[in-house]
């Protein structure tokens, strides 16, 4: 049974090829130079979404907007029971402690969505 991530890629892939047609399985693979069993496995929820390298590959052949390729990092770290995969280094950054900091103190206070849309929202008017 597929994952959130392997439906995911598989509704992205419908439609967007050259002229309104799907782009296939084997074009995909080749794009992670991985074959089209291994992506299909990965469709199929058989094995875990790949490492970030390959999410990147897969982001490019889709031309995935940038809201569609944060929510296919989301659903990779959700399925591999991790962060998504486009944040430790950001998250883990030794010139930016705080964020760490943050973080730990939403946690224990379980601030919830309507506290980070608040965030999010300043952040978005820093830009």
């Amino acid at each position: 049974m597929a994952g959130e991530f392997g439906k995911f890629i598989d509704e992205k892939r419908r439609g967007r090829a050259a002229g309104g047609g799907d782009i296939m399985l084997k074009d995909i693979a080749k794009a992670m130079e991985m074959t089209a069993t291994y992506l299909s496995d990965i469709i199929k929820g058989r094995r875990n979404p790949p490492e970030m390298k390959l999410l990147e590959k897969i982001a490019l052949v889709l031309q995935l907007s940038s809201e569609e390729k944060e929510e296919m990092f989301d659903l990779a770290g959700r399925e591999r029971n991790e962060t998504a995969p486009d944040l430790p280094g950001y998250i883990m950054d030794e010139d930016i402690p705080n964020v760490r900091v943050a973080l730990r103190r939403a946690n224990d206070k379980k601030l919830g969505d309507d506290f980070w849309k608040k965030i999010v929202k300043e952040i978005d008017e820093k830009e």
